[in-house]
């Protein structure tokens, strides 16, 4: 077994460890092993950069890469003052994008929050930060999503990450407020749950956390 093929075994162990946390309502050990999975990704990327310069160096016809490089954290509410809540959804949603290239997964940004899969799905990918306790707000223009992302920012500064499924979305999508030209999302913990729009009982979207999946 290769380094690559171990760091995947131990990060499907960390998602099945923390789904299983997730279902005993343990909401530290969800983030602790959410953290391990955002580690596994950033290693899995680290490895495929510099397989990628070794090849480059064998192979004088192609341009050496530069030196792998630590993808940064996400910049969180505790960043300070001079960091804006757009800010801060950029530096997430740039993050995420570069982690997934670790796990195979392209995203070519198209517009703003927009992007799409070499498949061809379109993706919406919105962020907010845990501004009032276990609850988050945000927004995507009414757009033609396949696939719609939320990264949630904890008080604590980590990122939870829920990918929805076309199904779930062509399903609760014409249920959402529009506001402004946006569809209006609105996410909260509830013990060991997390649900999407409560007052309209939208359903529990605890299966999405960290399931890339739909992206591929």
């Amino acid at each position: 077994m290769n380094t690559a093929e171990l760091i995947r075994g131990l990060r499907r162990k960390a998602h099945d460890e923390m789904m299983a946390a997730l279902n005993a309502g343990q909401i530290d050990a969800v983030i602790k092993f959410a953290k391990i999975i955002k580690d596994a990704d950033e290693a899995l990327q680290n490895c495929r950069l510099v397989a990628e310069r070794i090849s480059a160096q064998l192979n004088p016809s192609h341009e050496i890469l530069p030196v792998a490089e630590k993808p940064r954290p996400v910049l969180s509410s505790a960043t300070g003052p001079g960091i804006s809540r757009k800010a801060r959804g950029k530096a997430a949603r740039d993050e995420y994008v570069r982690n997934l290239l670790s796990q195979g997964i392209h995203l070519t940004r198209l517009k703003g929050r927009t992007y799409r899969t070499p498949s061809g799905k379109h993706v919406g990918i919105a962020y907010a930060s845990e501004i009032q306790a276990d609850k988050w707000w945000m927004g995507l223009p009414d757009d033609n999503y396949d696939v719609v992302v939320f990264l949630c920012e904890t008080s604590s500064g980590d990122t939870l990450d829920f990918v929805l499924p076309p199904e779930y979305v062509s399903q609760v999508w014409d249920r959402l407020t529009l506001s402004d030209k946006q569809k209006e999302w609105h996410i909260q913990r509830s013990g060991p749950n997390y649900e999407l729009e409560p007052k309209k009982e939208l359903g529990r979207i605890n299966i999405y956390l960290s399931n890339p999946g739909p992206l591929r």
